[in-house]
């Protein structure tokens, strides 16, 4: 009976774990969807800010701004993005060992975390957090990449950095995500993805100038690169949960198969035992 009653509490163990792994997995999936709702409301206007820097750099190759132009000293500040726990797979591992292999390639350099395990990652190897974003990555907002271009262009406006680069995981698909690093300063022509079609095929006239329009747009390109890496690495997060507990949900319930074929056969075998005891019983009074 104790084999019976210690399989029996395994089986109640592993139903409560299921209950939350599965729990976990719906959660992840409805705030990925969510997040990737959010970032689509913005894409075409970011999208269209890039478009129109590009062009700017591509067309009018003479142009001098600050934050176009090359600083030799490589004085390289890396932004790196993170989630806040683990039970994600080797999402977290993945982006932060491919900021940390990069970063022994810069001897002077600034790091900036966004995530709790992104702090936990550098200060277990001695190395210096600057300045930390401890909420930006559970919920989001295009409020939280303002604050976050805010300080980033008052560090590069007093030379303090030569380079900013940002380390994130972008989201390919649901079962894809793929860690990444991205310039954001100083802006390059082909640093700048965008899907941007425009059917105008002539040249276009920035008025007053072309600085001029560089000056409004970049803290906008600012905001919507890193509203966009932190959506991806938000969603590539739930994502990276999603399929470990799918995983856990799986092994679970093949767990729980075998506990209960187990248990069935033990509860069998008592109650076999049993019988045979009252057949011997029975016999030997009759004797």
């Amino acid at each position: 009976m104790s084999d019976t009653a210690e399989i029996k509490h395994r089986i109640k163990s592993v139903n409560d774990t299921h209950q939350i792994t599965k729990a976990m997995e719906l959660i992840s999936v409805a705030k990925m969807r969510k997040a990737l709702e959010k970032h689509a409301y913005n894409a075409a206007y970011f999208e269209t800010v890039r478009y129109t820097i590009k062009d700017i750099l591509q067309h009018s190759t003479d142009i001098r701004h600050k934050y176009i132009d090359h600083r030799p000293n490589n004085r390289t500040a890396y932004i790196v993005i993170a989630g806040d726990k683990g039970l994600a797979g080797a999402f977290n591992n993945n982006v932060l060992n491919l900021a940390w292999k990069h970063m022994q390639e810069r001897p002077v350099h600034y790091v900036i975390t966004i995530g709790q395990m992104a702090r936990a990652f550098f200060e277990s190897r001695q190395q210096p957090v600057d300045l930390e974003f401890t909420h930006s990555v559970t919920n989001p907002t295009l409020h939280d990449a303002r604050g976050i271009m805010r300080d980033i262009l008052e560090l590069y406006d007093r030379n303090l950095m030569d380079e900013v680069i940002v380390v994130y995981t972008r989201m390919n698909s649901s079962v894809s995500q793929t860690p990444e690093m991205v310039r954001l300063l100083p802006i390059m022509a082909s640093d700048i993805k965008s899907d941007f079609k425009s059917s105008f095929t002539g040249e276009i006239l920035y008025d007053p100038s072309p600085k001029e329009v560089l000056n409004v747009l970049v803290p906008q390109y600012l905001v919507g690169m890193i509203y966009s890496t932190l959506i991806h690495s938000f969603a590539s997060e739930h994502a990276a949960r999603m399929m470990a507990m799918s995983s856990a949900n799986k092994n679970a319930d093949k767990m729980l198969e075998t506990l209960n074929l187990e248990y069935n056969r033990s509860r069998q075998s008592a109650i076999t035992t049993e019988l045979l005891d009252l057949a011997s019983g029975r016999f030997a009074s009759q004797n």
